[in-house]
């Protein structure tokens, strides 16, 4: 297992679809050798042949049976090893990697398989104890969700990496089983949880990559191996002009395709042996990194689809297969010791020898002059004698430090003031001190000082903190007492009587004056809704005759002097036609004399100029008209003027009048021609009342018709 071992490579064509155009365009060729491969002509020149050799070639007639028992079934030992395997299919969408790695009840495909041939070699296995477990999740838009627990709850995993180096996704739910018969029931609730959706090619197009782990641990007193099985049935790339995806099936189809092109950069990376392998860029990398590269042994399925329409996903297929190929793994035994190591007794433990001269821990000579013995003078001495160079490595010495130097020098005192002998025996016992023990004794006085340090900051703060508290509690006292005398000082003084009552009426006056306001406002608010939604049910010709019938009425107000009554019918009919310019134009107007206090002014009619001869002859043709109009006036009303609005509609309809009329008139009127002389009418101005005052938007009309009159006339 110590050895490289490179990924094995097969390859399956499945059957021709039902209605899918196809031809011989890619072939199986065995090999006198046992190899066989797959020939395919090139798309773009047919006399052009691709091969691809591979270790094992399947065509549309093999069974899910021969791939197991030929290619899967010899890594099953591999997994009791200790080892890990990795079984991946691989191909274009609707290519038949679903149902090659899971098959149907009939025709089991690689997983179910597996997990027969493990429980059927551990009953074999009697030396070691053996637990089955299984996990499951999928790659869907590249975030992990793990398939044993609620989907519509699973949160996003995320992919960590352990002190080894080893990928793993934390927090995956991991299930032991005990026998194939529970294996298929976890295993069928899960798939039914896994991303599906329907394209143009795929009725039951997979939407992620899933990856089902199968693992296998064997017992024997304290040494535990560990192997695992990852099948991973990944989704296929996709072309979006003929899947036909919507929008969200193109987010899925993009995530893909990207997962899978970098998963191609990764196999090209190996194979360059580039310093930086790109296996971060996806999480379906990430996750394979071990089989691509590390220490597992792997497998890859390339399914193929023979349509025509397929051709040049296949050859990339197959192109990535053949790269494939050459990567090295190099699988390792994940064996482990569950025996917890023992800690040594501090009296077993062997002294490391010196790497320093021995140090003479000598009881001082009382007298000024003779300097105090110390580690650091002693260990710098003896530095230099040795000839080392290099600078001290130890800190400032600290008080806690001194504290312990000065503990050998009070031994000596006490041992020169019991006996006189001692005094004069010379001290022979010689202590040798390493790097380690200094750093030891070192950090240990460091750790001293600071703790003492923090205790005495710890004790200041909380003094502080004490003194603050009294200091905010005395202040919150002496404000209580001065809000109360001063409550009490505002309840002891009287008002005198009647003073606020004057306030009070008044407030009430402006309650009720406000609430008549909001009431009347709200009514007209109803009384609007009510009128919209009733003009809305109308049809458009019943809006204009409604809207008519009001302008009418409103305009026989108008003329006997009713301005506000007349406002609001003009009102009522701007509901029925929002969009008329001349009638908001009249609102207008009518709502600047009623504001003012003045009679109403009729607007004056804009100048129509001829631009054309067939205008100047519509012209013509209406004086002509209103000649013919003033005759029939004056024989019909003893040469009165006609003040009757209605005296247009009542002529127009008499025959003796429509003789009189050219025919393209007679049917219908003339577009800007006004017909009457009626004052009453828009179109009459009377310059006799000139100095009259008019509104701001009749004043600006005015100025308009005199500086036209004025061009004309120049």
């Amino acid at each position: 297992m110590s050895n490289a071992h490179k990924i094995k490579i097969i390859a399956r064509l499945r059957p021709p679809i039902p209605g899918e155009l196809s031809d011989d365009g890619i072939r199986i060729v065995e090999a006198d050798d046992g190899l066989s491969a797959i020939c395919v002509n090139n798309p773009r020149d047919i006399s052009q042949v691709f091969k691809f050799p591979f270790s094992s070639c399947y065509g549309h007639e093999s069974l899910q049976e021969d791939i197991f028992e030929t290619d899967v079934r010899p890594l099953i030992d591999v997994v009791y090893s200790g080892a890990t395997v990795t079984v991946f299919a691989y191909g274009v969408t609707s290519s038949g990697k679903t149902h090659t790695m899971q098959g149907t009840r009939t025709q089991p495909g690689v997983i179910p398989r597996s997990v027969e041939a493990l429980f059927n070699y551990k009953e074999r296995i009697t030396d070691h104890e053996v637990t089955l477990s299984v996990s499951y999740m999928e790659i869907y838009k590249d975030e992990v969700y793990d398939l044993l627990v609620d989907r519509e709850t699973a949160p996003k995993l995320p992919v960590r990496e352990n002190d080894v180096g080893q990928v793993f996704v934390a927090n995956l739910s991991s299930m032991p089983v005990d026998d194939i018969d529970e294996f298929l029931r976890i295993y069928t609730i899960a798939n039914k949880k896994r991303s599906v959706g329907s394209t143009l090619l795929n009725r039951a197009s997979s939407r992620s990559h899933a990856i089902l782990t199968l693992q296998a641990r064997l017992t024997q007193g304290t040494k535990v191996l560990t192997g695992k099985m990852n099948l991973v049935d990944l989704a296929g790339s996709e072309n979006n002009k003929m899947t036909g995806n919507d929008q969200s099936r193109l987010q899925e189809s993009a995530a893909i395709n990207k997962s899978l092109s970098v998963l191609g950069q990764v196999v090209h990376a190996l194979n360059q042996g580039a310093s930086r392998i790109p296996y971060r860029n996806s999480k379906l990398t990430r996750i394979l990194q071990d089989a691509l590269g590390g220490s597992s042994v792997g497998l890859l399925i390339c399914n193929l689809a023979p349509g025509i329409k397929f051709r040049q996903d296949t050859l990339n297929t197959l192109n990535f297969a053949s790269r494939t190929k050459n990567v090295e793994n190099k699988p390792v035994i994940n064996e482990q010791d569950s025996r917890p190591t023992p800690k040594p007794h501090f009296a077993a433990v062997q002294q490391a020898p010196p790497k320093m001269a021995l140090l003479a821990m000598a009881p001082p000579v009382a007298g000024p002059s003779r300097p105090r013995p110390s580690v650091v003078g002693t260990r710098g001495a003896a530095a230099g004698a040795v000839g080392a160079t290099r600078p001290s490595r130890m800190p400032r010495i600290s008080a806690a430090f001194q504290i312990a130097e000065s503990i050998p020098h009070i031994i000596g005192k006490r041992k020169e003031a019991a006996g006189g002998a001692s005094r004069e025996r010379p001290n022979t016992n010689k202590v040798a001190f390493t790097d380690q023990d200094l750093d030891d004794r070192i950090s240990k006085a460091v750790e001293a000082e600071v703790e003492r340090r923090l205790k005495e900051k710890l004790v200041e703060l909380e003094r502080q903190r004490q003194a603050d508290e009294a200091d905010r509690g005395r202040r919150d006292a002496e404000t209580t007492v001065v809000l109360r005398d001063q409550s009490l000082e505002v309840s002891q003084r009287s008002l005198p009587p009647g003073l606020l009552t004057p306030l009070l009426k008044r407030h009430e006056d402006l309650d009720n004056e406000l609430r008549r306001r909001l009431q009347e406002l709200e009514r007209k608010y109803e009384r609007g809704r009510q009128d919209g939604e009733f003009v809305r049910s109308l049809s458009p010709t019943s809006r204009k005759k409604t809207g008519r019938a009001y302008v009418a009425l409103a305009r026989a107000h108008s003329e006997k002097g009713d301005l506000q009554v007349a406002l609001d019918l003009y009102r009522k009919a701007e509901t029925y036609v929002p969009d008329n310019m001349k009638l908001k134009e009249r609102i207008m107007d009518i709502k600047w004399a009623v504001a003012n206090g003045i009679a109403l002014q009729p607007s004056p009619k804009r100048p129509k100029r001829t631009k054309s001869k067939k205008k100047a002859r519509q012209a013509t043709q209406a004086r002509t008209l209103g000649t013919t109009l003033d005759t029939i006036s004056e024989g019909g009303g003893n040469g009165e003027e006609s003040h009757d609005d209605e005296t247009v509609e009542v002529l127009l309809e008499d025959e003796t009048v429509t003789n009189f009329l050219p025919a393209d008139l007679a049917t219908k009127p003339v577009f800007g021609v006004e017909l009457t002389n009626s004052p009453h009418k828009r179109g009459f101005v009377d310059d006799t009342n000139g100095d009259a005052p008019l509104s701001p938007p009749r004043k600006l009309r005015r100025e308009v018709v005199d500086a036209a009159d004025g061009e004309v006339s120049n």
